[in-house]
């Protein structure tokens, strides 16, 4: 279940790991024994609406677990028999490639507001990872994965008329059947001289475009709990809050 980061391990010159943990998960004593055995030395864990039970299993997993964020989960109506309308015609869009990722590690850079790791994140484990180093690796991942060298992982890149970027989307497509289909966004960002102007409006208006493209039903996000502009851009875009995914760290 824990799946090595390479790109984080090598920034952070210490092997760190990542676990996605489904809702129903039963196997935490099997779940206890892999995570003492990893070589990984911190582990990033999203737990996907956790009860009291799962919270009291994943503090037992290591010697130090720490509380990085909460996330909102949003899901869209299903977009195959809803209607919506192009609210975005006036962007110019371009999908990520080789030729033009640069730009979206530029906006990325520029327009990243949180700290990676997430918001609640101790200033102790600030101190081991610098922010600007937490940022570097998910654009390194971003780069390497969302370039085009995946089917299912996409990036756009948004601009004006004047062809300066304004900002950007990252989106896996996932395929779990035709009532669990759609992309899930990663991120989604805005240049900061372009905000208050109803772009991030614009940007997850497209997704349901991009989407319905390929076939598929739903828009899937996430916001963070204290990011209330990114919710109401959601729930605007005729998006509903399913769950709550929470963050931790596990320091072996």
């Amino acid at each position: 279940m824990i799946q090595y980061s390479k790109q984080e391990s090598e920034i952070f010159e210490i092997p760190f790991g990542r676990l996605n943990i489904e809702e129903g998960f039963t196997d935490w004593d099997g779940l206890k024994q892999e995570v003492a055995e990893s070589g990984c030395q911190y582990i990033r864990v999203k737990i996907k609406n956790p009860g009291a039970e799962q919270m009291d299993h994943i503090l037992a997993l290591s010697r130090k677990v720490h509380l990085l964020e909460i996330l909102r989960v949003y899901r869209s109506e299903d977009l195959l028999i809803t209607p919506f309308e192009n609210a975005h015609s006036d962007l110019i869009k371009e999908k990520v490639n080789d030729s033009n990722k640069d730009i979206l590690e530029k906006l990325i850079y520029d327009t990243y507001d949180d700290i990676p790791f997430g918001n609640f994140t101790p200033a102790n484990i600030l101190k081991r990872f610098p922010t600007d180093k937490q940022l570097k690796g998910i654009i390194e991942f971003f780069k390497e994965n969302y370039a085009g060298q995946d089917k299912d992982k996409v990036a756009y890149i948004y601009f004006n008329e004047n062809k300066k970027p304004v900002g950007c989307v990252v989106s896996d497509y996932f395929n779990n059947g035709p009532k669990d289909c759609g992309t899930y966004s990663y991120y989604v960002g805005v240049a900061r001289d372009e905000r208050n102007k109803g772009i991030q409006f614009k940007i997850v208006n497209f997704i349901k475009f991009y989407v319905t493209e390929r076939g598929y039903s739903f828009l899937d996000g996430s916001t963070r709990l204290s990011n209330l502009y990114s919710a109401r851009t959601m729930e605007k875009n005729g998006c509903k809050c399913t769950r709550y995914d929470w963050i931790y760290l596990l320091e072996k």
